[in-house]
């Protein structure tokens, strides 16, 4: 009598559970990391159409000290991103404002390993944030923002008054930029990053601990390191 090779229901339905279960374990990690190429990917682009931009318009409008009355908080955020629109002009309107997270990360329970490995970013960004502009947790959709073609939400976060006799080096504004829209997570140091503007019109990566010590520190430190090792490591 010949013999039947054939797998039984009972194998194949126990194959198909094994399957599924490493699946689920698999593919999750797999996409965020993809996801997370993408956003590095955006992230530099966006440094790159901030940069450029920054720099014309100091040829055209003139010196950045002179863009605005940087004492008049309640306007100045608009006519500096008025003046943006002219070589970043908006594709699309945010329907709506919606709020951005503080980044949480495994290694954000560990202060004492973050602050050693983060520890030459980490003077220049504390000195620079402001406690306005560490408290900027959502992302409106006025007047302050613009919405590139590409998806790129930039947003004029906060202002500093650099019209005073200071050095060239004086923060005078920043941007907050989302790589990916209100898309999710909406979580600083994954899709939202924010650049500080300087008065020579330099365009830098915020810099600090990251990830964050905890506190107040949203993780906009995270914006200089992802730039540096052009990866989402934490």
């Amino acid at each position: 009598m010949k013999k039947n090779n054939a797998f039984t229901l009972a194998e194949v339905l126990v194959t198909l559970i094994i399957l599924g279960v490493i699946a689920s374990m698999t593919i999750p990690a797999l996409k965020k990391t993809s996801d997370e190429k993408v956003f590095v990917a955006t992230l530099l682009k966006a440094q790159s159409q901030l940069t450029q931009a920054t720099k014309t318009l100091k040829r055209t409008e003139g010196p950045i000290a002179m863009w605005t009355d940087y004492s008049n908080a309640e306007n100045a955020p608009e006519q500096i991103i008025n003046i943006y629109k002219k070589i970043m002009p908006p594709a699309s309107i945010l329907s709506k404002s919606y709020t951005i997270n503080p980044l949480v990360s495994s290694e954000s329970k560990n202060t004492g390993s973050s602050d050693d490995k983060n520890n030459s970013n980490s003077s220049k960004g504390e000195d620079q944030d402001s406690e306005e502009q560490q408290a900027f947790t959502e992302i409106p959709n006025d007047n302050r923002t613009i919405m590139t073609a590409d998806g790129i939400v930039y947003t004029l976060a906060s202002v500093n008054n650099c019209t005073a006799a200071n050095a060239a080096s004086k923060n005078c504004f920043r941007f907050v930029v989302d790589v990916n829209g209100s898309k999710e997570p909406n979580m600083v140091g994954v899709d939202v990053y924010a650049f500080d503007v300087m008065k020579n019109s330099d365009v830098i990566p915020v810099m600090g601990t990251c990830p964050p010590a905890g506190g107040s520190d949203y993780g906009w430190g995270c914006t200089s390191r992802a730039i540096a090792e052009k990866d989402i490591s934490w």
